[in-house]
This record gives structure tokens, C-alpha cells and sequence, in this order.
């Protein structure tokens, strides 16, 4: 006779383990289709947030007187139109208040044209003192950022063509201003004659 003894079916237990396999396997895919989405989603928040904290300067451009043109003549029989009876207004550009040129070195200062960036990364700063050198003078060509924020004191360079204003600038800005470096290496092929920039 055969032993007919209870063996445990093996084909019953093989559906429960390939059943609880896929549970594992697609429970595995959602977290990580969760977790891959939130981390998208959060990183697109700090890119929309962060700031763009790299400097860009400013380049202005100066006017430049243009030749007269010769004034049209009236034809005889042209009627006389009205004129307008408000003149326009014109904005009045800052004059020194100080006479531009030096009394102990006769050295003029709006032969000298000056960059002035902020390198201490205070709102204003560039603009501030833009226009204490523009009240003594100086001829600003541009305002802007320099390359960074870390500046601890006001940086002076001036072209080596220019060196005789070194001293002239740093002693109208010594009154406002601690100086840190001073030095006439300014590269001969930047735009303006000197380059400030101002400090913590």
C-alpha cells in the first residue's frame, strides 16, 4: 500500500511567494517614483529661488557733443505756425562743488575718467560714492558689481599713463573711505583711466 501521508503541497506555497514578489517589487518602483518626483520637484524650487549673486557691470554711455547742423531757412511762402507755449524742461546735469582742478597739484579731475563697482555688496554703495567723486569733478564712465562682495576696504587702481591722479584720488576719497590698496597696474586696454571699488 502506499504511504499516503500528508505532504505539504508545494504548489500551494510557490502562488503566495511570487504574489508577495510583485507586491515587493511595485511597492519598490512607488517609493522610488515618489522620492525621484519630490526630489525634482524640490530642486526646481531652489532653482527658481536662488539668487544670481554674480556681478555684472554697468557700461554707460557718455554723450558727446555733435557738430551743428546748419539751421533751415524759411521759405517765403511758408505760413508762421504756432509755437508752443511751455518749454520743455531739460534735467540739469550735476555741476562740481568744488572746482575740478587741484589748487596744491593743478591737476584736473575731469581729465580723469573713473569706474566705480561695488565690491562690498551694499545696495548703493557704487552709486554713493559715483557721486561724491562726481561732485568733486571726476568724470564717471560707468557704475556697476565687481567681481565679488569680499572686499574689506575701497581698492584704487589707476592706469600707469594716469599715475599722477593715484594720490589726488585717494586723498578725495580718504575722507569718506578707508583705502586698502592703491596702485597705478590698471590694465591699459580698460575703458576708463581709473577703476574704484569700494569696500566693507
Amino acid at each position: 500500500m502506499e504511504d499516503t501521508t500528508l505532504q505539504p503541497n508545494v504548489l500551494d506555497k510557490q502562488p503566495k511567494r511570487s504574489k508577495f514578489i510583485v507586491f515587493f517589487i511595485i511597492s519598490i518602483i512607488i517609493i522610488v517614483v515618489i522620492f525621484g518626483g519630490w526630489s525634482f520637484l524640490n530642486s526646481r524650487n531652489e532653482d527658481s529661488e536662488s539668487l544670481d549673486l554674480t556681478p555684472t557691470p554697468t557700461e554707460y554711455q557718455l554723450p558727446t557733443e555733435a557738430p551743428e547742423s546748419p539751421t533751415p531757412q524759411a521759405s517765403p511762402s511758408a505760413k508762421p505756425t504756432a509755437l508752443p507755449t511751455s518749454k520743455p524742461t531739460l534735467a540739469a546735469t550735476p555741476k562740481p562743488s568744488v572746482a575740478p582742478v587741484d589748487q596744491s597739484t593743478s591737476l584736473d579731475r575731469s581729465k580723469l575718467t573713473v569706474e566705480v563697482q561695488n565690491g562690498s555688496g551694499v545696495v548703493g554703495a557704487a552709486k554713493k560714492a559715483a557721486d561724491i567723486l562726481k561732485e568733486l569733478g571726476y568724470v564717471i564712465s560707468a557704475t556697476g558689481n565687481a567681481d565679488n562682495y569680499d572686499y574689506a576696504n575701497m581698492t584704487i587702481q589707476v592706469k600707469s599713463t594716469m599715475s599722477k591722479y593715484l594720490a589726488l584720488l585717494k586723498k578725495d576719497l580718504e575722507s569718506s573711505y578707508t583705502i586698502g590698496i592703491s596702485s597705478a597696474d590698471l590694465t591699459a586696454t580698460s575703458s576708463a583711466d581709473a577703476l574704484v571699488i569700494v569696500g566693507k
